[in-house]
Order: C-alpha cells, then structure tokens, then sequence
C-alpha cells in the first residue's frame, strides 16, 4: 500500500479480532497498524461524526445540569443536611450504575435490524417525559425567604419567629418537599443514560477500527463534546440560579422549574438528529442466550475479571469523599451559586481540554504512573484548600473553588484510561454490554463509598447547625471527616499492580490470560451487593421517615422512630 495515502481512507488490515457467530470461537485476522477490527475509520470532521457528536452534547447538558443543581437548590433554597446533599450527588448519577444492563438491552433488542437507535429514543424519551413534569409540577417554596428577610445557617426558634412575626418566611418542611424532583430527577438520568449506552456502544465499534497509533481518538472526541455540553447548563446555572433564594447576591433568579425546562430542550431536539443523521448500518438480531454466554465467557477471563476488580475498588477508595463539604462551602467558604457555577464551567472546560489532550498526546502513557500522580496531586490540592478554609487560615470562595480546579487534570486523566481499557476487552457483538460493565463498576463505586462515608461521618458533628457554630470542636470533627476521606483515597493506589501499564499489555492478557469461573461469579456478586446496598442508602438519604437512619447517614433514630 502506497506510504502517502491517508491512513484514514484505507481499510485497517494487521491483527484483529473476529467471532464466528456469536459466542463461538475467536480467530485472529492480519489488520493493519494494529486495529482491533476491519471496518472504515471514522473521519472526524464528517456528517456521521457530527451526528454522533451531538449525542454527546446533549448527553452533557444533563450530566452538567442535574448535578450541578445541588448547592444553589438542594444544599442552600431547601436546605438539607450535608449526607442528604451528598445523596443527592450519588443518585443524580445512579443511572450510570445500571449501564451494563442498558448496554446488553442495546446489545440485544434490535428494531428492524437497529440495535442502537431504538435503545436512544426510548432513552431520550423517558428524560424528556420525567422533565416535562418537572417543568410544569410547582417547585415547593425555600426554607427561608432570603428576598423578604435575612436567613442564617442555624435552624432558629419558632417561639422566636411567632415573636418577631417571621414564621410566614419559613418553611421547615423544605428538605422533604424536595424528594419528589430528586426521584423525577433521577428518572431522568436513567433516560439519558441509556441513550449514552447505545451510542458508547457505537463509539467502541469505531475505536475498534482505528491503529494502534492513533485508537482513543474517538473517545478523546466525544467526550470533549460532552464536556462542553456540560460547560453551557453551568453556565445557565451560574447567571439563572444565583439570587439570594439560592445563597447568591443576585436580585434576579429564575425558578427551579425554568431550569428543568431548558434540560427538556435537547432531549427533544436530539430526536430528529438520532432519526436522520446517526448513521447505523442494520445488523440480526442477537439471540439472547448466545449473547448471555458470550458474555459469561468474557467474564471469566483474567483480563476482565482483573480490570473490573480494579475498576471497582481503586474508584471505590478514590470516592469515599466528606459529608460536610457543600455545608462548609457555604457557611465557611462564603461560596455563592455565581461562583460554584463557574467553577464548574472551567472543570468542565479543563476537562474537555484534558481529553483532548490525551487523545493527541497521551495515548500511550503509563497507565499506573498516570493515576498514581494524578491520585496524589489531587490530595495535595484538595487538602490544601480545605483544611485552610476549615481552620480560618484564609476563606476566600475563590480559592476554596479554585484551587479544585486543578484537580480536573488528574480526574480527566484517569477516566480516559478507563474507557480505553473498555475499548480493548470489548468483543464483536458485546460492544454495549462490555463497555458498560467496565465504566459501571467505576460509577457503582461511587454511590458504594458514599454509603460508607455517610455511615462513617454520621458519628461526627457536622450537621449544618454544628458547622454555624464554628468552634474549635466543630472543625475537629470536619477535618477528621477529610483527613479519613485523603487517606482511604492514597490507600486505594495499593491496587495498582491490578491495571495493565498499557493497551498492548492489556491485548496480550486478554489472548494468553486464564479463565476463572470463581473470578467471574465474584465480579457478579459484588456488582449486584454494592448495588442493592448503594440504591437502598442513598435513596433512604431522601426520604423523611428514613433520612435519619444511619445507614442513610443520618444521626440515628430517637426511641425507634425517625423525627422530622
């Protein structure tokens, strides 16, 4: 083949992978520069990768809108406690917890020879049906009427309110008013989610198409994508949501159901797109059963088993996070929505560089090198700013917000080592499922530490009220509370020896490895456990007849029963 010609018009032809039918034996073919199946590379400037593009964009509205409502609505107009806040964190993302069984659907169901863009529309749908409710239901009034009086962080005295005539300001019932949209909330991220599976499910089959040289660029793409969609909701969140209903110094602000409006808006303009644009060449339909075999096949090699373990316990070390940081952001820090919202919109466009930039440059990093520094580096900054805010030594909500910033780097870095790892276990046919299962079990870790955390922070003194007192027993409590979570997350870098340093370890594993049926009955296992487990507390987190469990992270019960 002539050296000059554009290695993107020709087709891939050095060692690849391809199935026999599904779920039969493997036979390995000469592909070229190394790709992992024949097929045409995706240009990145086409029409099918615009398309494909725009999911993400879309997808990254959401996944930047939802969460980022916690500390303007959830933390400072309704008032919840800090373990509650942090639930609300966990559940916004939970749909992500559930993206192997998603992808085996995208994988499975096939709709007139489509397997992806049935699994999308439904996805869309569902999200554009849970937002429409909120768009139209009343958002329950604030906690406190920052516009008609001046609010504190402390819960005052009713005798106190009826006295001054300030009761009518208040809502004390707040915090349980809310739970209804963080459910709907949550609908919504399953919705999306299963949309992301489908299309992830499309990107490892281009990615598995691109050389050695240059496989990850796709990837490095599309999340670049998501990441500015999500840079545009923290922006709207940043000038919509900073009066001082929300803890901000604004004397406009929108209503929270304004802002579950302007989520509705792509999920019903992607739908067209998804229709007419996104390219998808008609496949069979994939049996179940042989699909379920494969699978398990799959499951029991080294290769998988290894990277899934690895996956699940370093993200679990590196998640097991504090329940007073939004409380301390706030009360201590000073920190208005106008700010946090900014500091959010740079995250994102640092990430959105962070992938681009490892899709040019980091390709073939060290895989255990790249988390180790990125894991240390992230404690030193985050330890910094915290515990400086913490013992008054300088509270400032530029610096509590900015110094985070830098943490974008190693975070971004070590996400797209997960889902390059996704890319080369995955097998012709599995493509949703296995992709899912991979980057599940790093978003299962995340509700699974939270559950941990909570339970263990539940016996310090970190309440909001404790936190406005602000004496030196309270900041004891606060910085036993981080100093556990900094060193649980260095721990979990113990568990390096389990990734491979790099793609072509991991390929050479995956052709020479063993196969262990205990090693895959335990990554099922313990997906299933930590799901029911995470699901359970978080939800209970919410909810006011279970909020004050300790499971859930409350404080406990009073004689058996759980005050209000």
């Amino acid at each position: 083949m002539p050296a000059s010609m554009d290695p993107q018009e020709r087709e891939p032809i050095i060692q690849s992978r391809e199935s026999t039918a599904y779920g039969g034996a493997k036979s390995f073919v000469d592909l070229e520069d190394g790709a992992l199946v024949k097929g045409k590379v995706l240009r990145l400037h086409s029409h099918e990768a615009f398309a494909l593009f725009s999911q993400y964009f879309a997808i990254g509205i959401l996944y930047g809108m939802l969460p980022a409502l916690q500390y303007p609505i959830f933390n400072n107009y309704l008032h919840m406690e800090g373990y509650q806040t942090s639930a609300y964190s966990v559940l916004m993302t939970l749909g992500w917890s559930f993206k192997v069984f998603l992808g085996m659907i995208s994988d499975c169901v096939s709709i007139c020879g489509y397997r992806r863009k049935p699994c999308i529309l439904v996805g869309w749908s569902i999200a554009a049906t849970a937002l429409s409710i909120m768009t139209f239901t009343p958002f329950p009034q604030p906690y406190c009427n920052a516009r008609a009086i001046s609010c504190t962080s402390v819960t005052p005295d009713i005798n106190t309110l009826k006295a001054s005539n300030t009761l009518q300001y208040y809502n004390f019932n707040a915090a349980n008013e809310g739970a209804p949209f963080v459910v709907l909330s949550v609908l919504v991220g399953f919705g999306y989610v299963m949309a992301n599976c489908a299309v992830d499910a499309m990107v490892v089959e281009y990615s598995q198409r691109e050389p050695l040289s240059v496989r990850g660029r796709t990837q490095s793409a599309i999340y670049a994508s998501r990441y500015v969609g999500q840079m545009l909701a923290q922006l709207a969140i940043a000038f919509l949501l900073n009066g001082r209903e929300y803890g901000g110094s604004f004397d406009f602000a929108v209503s929270p159901n304004v802002m579950y409006a302007i989520g509705l808006v792509p999920c019903i303009f992607i739908v067209p797109s998804t229709l007419f644009c996104l390219v998808e060449t008609p496949t069979e339909r994939t049996h179940f059963g042989a699909w379920v075999k494969n699978f398990w096949r799959l499951l029991q090699t080294r290769v998988m088993w290894q990277v899934c373990a690895f996956k699940f316990i370093n993200s679990a070390f590196s998640s097991f996070g504090a329940t007073p940081g939004s409380p301390i952001a706030r009360t201590w820090a000073g920190v208005e929505p106008l700010n946090n919202a900014i500091a959010q919109v740079l995250g994102s466009l640092i990430m959105a560089g962070i992938m681009a930039g490892v899709g040019s440059y980091g390709l073939h990093w060290n895989w255990r090198w790249v988390i180790a520094l990125g894991t240390i580096s992230l404690t030193i900054l985050d330890a910094t700013a915290t515990l400086f805010t913490v013992w008054d030594i300088y509270r400032n909500q530029w610096f509590y917000t900015g110094v985070g910033l830098a943490e974008k780097i190693p975070d971004g870095i070590r996400f797209m080592v997960a889902s390059y790892c996704a890319v080369e276990i995955s097998d012709v046919g599995n493509e949703g499922a296995t992709y899912g299962l991979i980057t599940t079990l790093g978003n299962l870790a995340s509700p699974f530490a939270a559950l941990l955390y909570k339970l263990t922070d539940s016996h310090f003194d970190v309440s909001q009220n404790d936190i406005a007192r602000d004496d030196t027993h309270v900041r004891w409590q606060v910085t036993y509370c981080f100093l556990l979570s900094y060193a649980v997350g260095l721990v979990g870098l113990l568990w390096l020896f389990l990734l491979p340093p790099q793609k072509q370890a991991l390929q050479a594993m995956k052709q020479n490895g063993t196969s262990s049926k205990l090693a895959g009955g335990l990554v099922i296992s313990v997906f299933l456990v930590a799901l029911v487990l995470a699901v359970t507390s978080n939800f209970m987190s919410i909810y006011p007849s279970t909020k004050c469990y300790r499971i859930a992270g409350g404080q406990g019960t009073v004689h058996g029963v759980c005050p209000n």
